[in-house]
């Protein structure tokens, strides 16, 4: 019998500030599918400094009036190149991120009150939705 998984909330964003941050890269919303915004208007994205034990690619935090919050989750690689995942509030919520090939634009499948480590078809449904809107 095939897992039932439930319908993530699609959030896009686009970057705001090209070329700006070395390490650093900020995104505006563009599209929200699925549901209410989970995250923020804006985000930070920017490349982990090997200061955590746990070693993500990635730090994502989001806006929270006029700053920025501290880290929601480091964002770890998959076998899929571009496709990343993390979570939020300590493993209740499943975040699936894809990153366009030159980071201009990512996209956040982000599974509310859902959490699994068999992330394998969650992967492959955002790699597959990843080539439809190329």
């Amino acid at each position: 019998m095939a897992t039932e998984y439930p319908k993530p909330i699609i959030h896009t964003y686009r970057e705001i500030n090209p070329g700006k941050y070395r390490s650093v890269k900020h995104y505006e919303i563009k599209n929200l599918n699925g549901g209410e915004n989970q995250l923020s208007e804006a985000l930070n994205i920017q490349k982990d400094r090997q200061f955590a034990k746990s070693m993500p690619e990635y730090w994502l935090k989001k806006r929270i009036d006029k700053k920025w919050s501290k880290p929601i989750t480091g964002l770890f690689q998959t076998e899929r190149k571009n496709i990343y995942f993390g979570d939020s509030n300590y493993k209740k919520h499943l975040l699936i991120v894809h990153f366009s090939h030159n980071q201009d634009e990512v996209t956040i499948f982000y599974y509310k009150d859902f959490y699994t480590r068999n992330r394998n078809a969650l992967i492959l449904d955002a790699y597959l939705f990843a080539l439809k809107s190329k």
